[in-house]
């Protein structure tokens, strides 16, 4: 296990990063928002709709993978080195984000490749979280007081971010994403079931 101090300048790093991406998101819509005398502000909303869109389902992407890596890590005492390497990756994931946000919002959502880029790369995003879930539960001594996280929660909700990846490349597109409403659901099912084989 890695010092105290290391671990401090991790989670530093992550929120750091973290952060930066979630600003890089704007910097497309500061580019439109130029003054013009032939548009009014109400058209120049309309007019680029799309990237406005993208900008805050990215926004609250990041701000809801960020919550959960918060979650995980605000118990941790510190980390090893395979924590931080599935830490790296899914800050790599974060970073990458306004790439596939762009690409959709300039082909309006209807270029399949841009969509399977954009729901690609939320998936490598709940992979890398499910993966530091798996490492942390190897490595408990570095989670004393972790409040009762269970692994399965992070293998479902990759399994279904890999379901809506696979969706994405049909017609269905971005609205793959609201195949992420069946987690709770799936996850009161197996908790059901795994409560009543103990019985």
């Amino acid at each position: 296990m890695e010092t105290q101090r290391g671990f401090e300048r991790l989670v530093n790093f992550s929120d750091a990063v973290v952060a930066i991406a979630a600003t890089l998101l704007i910097l497309p819509l500061v580019d439109i928002a130029e003054p013009s005398a032939d548009l009014t502000t109400w058209d120049l909303v309309s007019e680029h709709f799309v990237e406005i869109l993208a900008f805050v389902l990215s926004f609250a992407v990041i701000f809801r993978l960020w919550l959960t890596h918060h979650s995980i890590f605000k118990d941790l005492t510190g980390y090893t080195m395979p924590l931080a390497w599935a830490n790296f990756l899914w800050l790599l994931s974060i970073v990458f984000l306004p790439f596939p946000t762009k690409l959709i919002a300039e082909k309006d959502g209807f270029d399949p490749s841009a969509t399977s880029l954009y729901v690609g790369t939320i998936s490598v995003s709940v992979i890398a979280i499910a993966l530091i879930e798996w490492v942390i539960e190897r490595n408990p001594d570095i989670a004393p007081y972790n409040s009762g996280r269970s692994l399965v929660g992070g293998i479902i909700t990759a399994a279904l971010m890999l379901v809506a990846c696979a969706l994405s490349f049909t017609v269905v597109g971005l609205w793959s994403l609201a195949i992420l409403g069946l987690e709770s659901p799936v996850r009161r099912i197996i908790a059901s079931r795994t409560a009543k084989l103990k019985r």
